[in-house]
């Protein structure tokens, strides 16, 4: 028993990023990953400024997060296409409604940062909007 659970250790240890990188993209996210996004979308990410505290769109509503079942402007919603969305972001070539995002929201933020925003981004999404109950 102790010799499976020092080989489990290791593989974690050792795995290859690829390796690793392919089993987060199939993980759904967890609740731990969807409140470190939380804390990026609210301060780091500087995602709040154009998306609101609760994604209610600081902007209009095509900054809108917080659709319920709204279908998605510039994507499937998947969590591949929000990471992808946040990571090049979008010019007003592309946008469906001429607002415009920059690469990473304009931060700093890590690839695993952005799978975390992402992550929170997917559930507030799925959040009706306040007073559409």
């Amino acid at each position: 028993m102790l010799r499976s659970f020092a080989c489990a250790v290791a593989l974690l240890c050792f795995a290859t990023p690829a390796l690793v990188s392919q089993q987060a993209q199939q993980t759904p996210p967890d609740s731990a990953l969807i409140a470190a996004g939380k804390l990026l979308f609210e301060g780091r990410g500087l995602c709040m400024g154009c998306h609101g505290t609760a994604g209610e769109g600081m902007l209009g509503p095509t900054t809108q997060l917080n659709a319920g079942k709204e279908k998605w402007l510039h994507h499937d919603g998947s969590l591949e296409a929000i990471i992808k969305m946040i990571s090049t972001g979008i010019d007003a070539d592309h946008s469906v409604s001429g607002q415009v995002m920059p690469a990473r929201g304009g931060s700093r933020l890590t690839d695993a940062q952005i799978r975390a925003v992402a992550a929170y981004v997917q559930v507030l999404h799925a959040q009706a909007p306040k007073g559409t109950d």
